[in-house]
């Protein structure tokens, strides 16, 4: 499971995040990035050191619930892994969001993916 420290789950980040990232685009995920600036949002009390990471699988990827959580198990995973290496960087928000594609992939697809798309964003 992903450090709580490092999990972005309030509904109020994902709008900020939604409203001011920008979109990198990979073959099974896209990711919604920024870089944090807390003077940008002072009343939410954000630092240059942080490193919150959400993951986004919707209903249009697959109506199963089953399939949907394995997803997100899988893409947690990959990023766990990277942050017990120390290999990422902070003072960034990011949701990570699956696309169709990624339903029928093994885990080593879904992790070079994942990893090429933290790489373009320049956090590993």
């Amino acid at each position: 499971m992903l450090p709580a420290q490092y999990r972005l789950t309030r509904m109020k980040d994902f709008e900020i995040l939604y409203k001011v990232g920008r979109f990198v685009g990979g073959g099974l995920v896209t990711a919604k990035v920024w870089r944090v600036t807390p003077e940008q949002f002072p009343r939410r009390q954000y630092s240059r050191d942080d490193l919150k990471i959400g993951f986004v699988v919707g209903v249009k990827i697959s109506k199963s619930a089953v399939k949907r959580n394995r997803v997100k198990r899988q893409m947690r995973e990959v990023v766990r892994l990277l942050l017990k290496e120390g290999k990422l960087k902070t003072g960034f928000m990011i949701a990570i969001m699956a696309k169709k594609e990624i339903l029928d992939q093994e885990y080593a697809a879904i992790e070079a993916d994942v990893e090429s798309i933290l790489k373009k964003i320049g956090i590993l």
